[in-house]
């Protein structure tokens, strides 16, 4: 029996299928309307305690460097903008959500949580390195990308077993793992999910393509995203089950980030990289605590 075939099939009809919250879903509704003023986003987060101090305490982080204290939700909006608030807002009830799963014992949650975390960071950073401008979804879509194995760990762990056993003997990519025993992979289980709950659609796509960039409808968005997942598991950030090598120069994604961004050739690829990772260590220590 194909069990990931199976769940992927009845994705729909599954009772205890985990649902996005309602609070998080308003929010996004609410950022992307030009006729939102930030006192109606304060109405709708001052319902959730938790994400009131979520985002009072990025307000008052070290990234601002604010003389003095900020202890109003609405002023917080104001200083973080709409993005920035949807960010902390829909991380926030997807980490939490994670969290609070029975993940079982072969799949390492808080391995899982920092390599999707870091690849949002990674994703940001690059975005801002190589000044694209993507209204942060490249930092929402790179911690959410990988949700479709959530999925696998809670209806078919059995089936996740074999791909990460698959994988590590035959040094591969979990997704090449997945397609060779199943032939449905965590990217369409993820993007199936999101599309149930009802996400915007630029979340979904990089979800359904991080792993073929150029398949994706915003293919610079997803590529960054793409390539900030390769570039987190390089740096050892987290783990997601994949054991292929790599050669950056050769990625379809990032031979697009540079035709793009209109580099040369002679790019440095190793300055880049060591500039990345210096902006890691510092934005992990506002965002990893958090989590």
């Amino acid at each position: 029996m194909n069990r990931v075939k199976e769940l992927y099939d009845n994705l729909t009809q599954i009772d205890d299928l985990p649902a996005f919250p309602a609070i998080a879903f308003e929010v996004i509704r609410l950022t992307r309307d030009p006729n939102t003023t930030s006192k109606h986003l304060e109405e709708v987060i001052k319902k959730d305690p938790n994400l009131v101090s979520q985002i009072l305490k990025i307000a008052n982080s070290s990234l601002y460097g604010l003389s003095r204290e900020v202890t109003s939700l609405n002023h917080a909006i104001n200083l973080l903008g709409f993005v920035q608030v949807e960010n902390i807002v829909m991380i926030s009830v997807i980490l939490s959500s994670v969290k609070k799963l029975p993940l079982h014992k072969n799949f390492n949650r808080d391995k899982f949580l920092e390599h999707c975390f870091g690849c949002g960071v990674t994703a940001k950073i690059i975005a801002n390195i190589l000044n694209f401008n993507f209204s942060s979804a490249e930092f929402s879509g790179g911690v959410i990308h990988d949700i479709g194995k959530v999925l696998l760990d809670l209806y078919a762990p059995e089936s996740l077993d074999e791909i990460l056993e698959h994988a590590y003997k035959n040094g591969m990519s979990f997704i090449d793992a997945e397609m060779e025993l199943y032939g449905i992979n965590h990217s369409m289980l993820g993007a199936k999910l999101l599309s149930i709950w009802g996400l915007p659609e630029e979340i979904i796509d990089i979800v359904e393509y991080h792993h073929k960039p150029l398949k994706a409808k915003n293919k610079l968005l997803v590529s960054v995203v793409h390539v900030a997942d390769l570039l987190t598991y390089s740096k050892g950030i987290g783990f997601g089950g994949n054991y292929a090598k790599f050669i950056l120069e050769e990625d379809e994604g990032w031979r697009l980030l540079i035709e793009e961004a209109k580099l040369q050739e002679e790019f440095d690829i190793a300055f880049f990289t060591f500039k990345l990772y210096e902006e890691i260590d510092n934005a992990k220590q506002l965002y990893f605590e958090r989590s």
